[in-house]
């Protein structure tokens, strides 16, 4: 009898892990959740015309960074697929390195360009709203730990 209420007990709890491990693979928790594509527009606070704009802006945008993306993925598979295996020689090494360094680079180029056409699209007053978002997006850490803006009041 205390044998199957110790089985029963010990369904129960794997019945509740396997709901938790299906629960935390659909949710996918360790992708990061990408804002709304209306988050710069809303704050900008864009005309129609510059919403519509933008809208193909950022769609054109993201097209070239998921074939950037999907690129540098590639090179990685195919990097991390000899580590158990046959080796790659220098020069391969050499050559999927700098592929994988230029693809960085050009995703890099592509981030300034879509938020300098985001900044073509803007009226003087965004421009200066989008230059703040930005400024503050490229700091890190949080906000309490950033040095002051030159000019600004020192720290305490």
């Amino acid at each position: 009898m205390k044998k199957n209420i110790l089985l029963i007990v010990l369904l129960g709890f794997l019945m509740v892990m396997n709901g938790v491990l299906l629960y935390l693979v659909v949710k996918k928790p360790n992708q990061k959740e990408r804002p709304p594509r209306e988050f710069i527009s809303n704050l900008l606070d864009f005309s129609e015309e510059q919403t519509e704009s933008f809208m193909q802006l950022d769609r054109k945008h993201h097209r070239k960074m998921r074939g950037i993306d999907n690129e540098l993925r590639e090179l990685k598979e195919i990097l991390f697929s000899n580590l158990g295996g046959t080796e790659l020689s220098d020069e391969e090494l050499d050559s999927l390195a700098k592929k994988m360094g230029e693809l960085s680079t050009a995703r890099e180029m592509e981030v300034f360009r879509y938020f300098r056409q985001i900044e073509e699209i803007c009226d003087a007053k965004q421009k200066q709203k989008l230059k703040r978002i930005v400024s503050g997006a490229l700091r890190p850490g949080p906000p309490g730990d950033r040095p002051p803006p030159p000019g600004g009041p020192p720290p305490r």
